[in-house]
């Protein structure tokens, strides 16, 4: 089964993936909003609510030529370049952040794909087989594969059974299984038809080669 995706998240100033987080964003712009709305209305008022006066007031101050307003002016094109420029680093700032903690909040989740090994799926496959001949050919196939994790660590015998007697414990935790297992496989093998199988007891000596090979990552 695919892993689930994470949900589309649009990243920007006024978006964010906590709602607590927007809230905190809204509510700071409508206070700045009603800051500036408020100083706008008491401009009016020290105007007596003339436009004239107020026109009149702000063309004295863009046209008028002392000292004092020409410091003004340049004090406020020198603060007003320093914010523009502060504000737009901290937008940057919080845009960045905001796409990390949308990192940390939605990790990117890799698509797993399994890795069966064919061998292994073909075994899983017999199994669940209503034919009992596909029950011991599972286990016949699983029997196999042991023998190639033998070979593989070089032990002394000819047959399965003297190597996994030259196992050392400490190389092969699962080696009782492995025993279990081969007996299985044995009397399918030895004994033919007059050897009873039921699909209970094939599942459970599968799924003893199934810890065998958990173990040597086979599967």
């Amino acid at each position: 089964m695919p892993p689930d995706k994470k949900p589309e998240t649009k990243i920007s100033l006024f978006r964010h993936p906590d709602p607590f987080v927007e809230i905190v964003f809204i509510i700071f712009f409508i206070l700045v909003a009603l800051y500036l709305i408020n100083a706008f209305i008491l401009l009016i008022s020290s105007s007596v609510l003339s436009p004239y006066a107020l026109w009149s007031e702000i063309k004295d101050f863009i046209t008028g030529d002392s000292l004092l307003i020409w410091i003004i002016r340049a004090f406020m094109i020198f603060l007003s370049v320093v914010l523009a420029g502060w504000i737009s680093y901290l937008i940057r700032k919080v845009i960045v952040l905001r796409r990390n903690e949308n990192k940390l909040l939605y990790p990117e989740i890799s698509a797993v794909t399994e890795s069966i090994n064919p061998q292994w799926e073909q075994i899983l496959n017999h199994i669940e087989s209503t034919n009992e001949n596909d029950w011991r050919q599972s286990i016949m196939e699983a029997d196999i594969m042991l023998g190639q994790i033998l070979d593989e660590m070089n032990l002394p015998g000819e047959t399965m059974g003297d190597k996994l007697k030259a196992v050392d414990r400490n190389d092969f935790i699962t080696i009782d299984r492995a025993w279990e297992a081969h007996k299985v496989r044995n009397l399918i093998a030895h004994e033919g038809s007059g050897f009873i199988l039921t699909q209970r007891q094939a599942r459970e000596t599968i799924t003893l080669y199934q810890k065998v090979f958990e173990e040597f990552k086979i599967i």
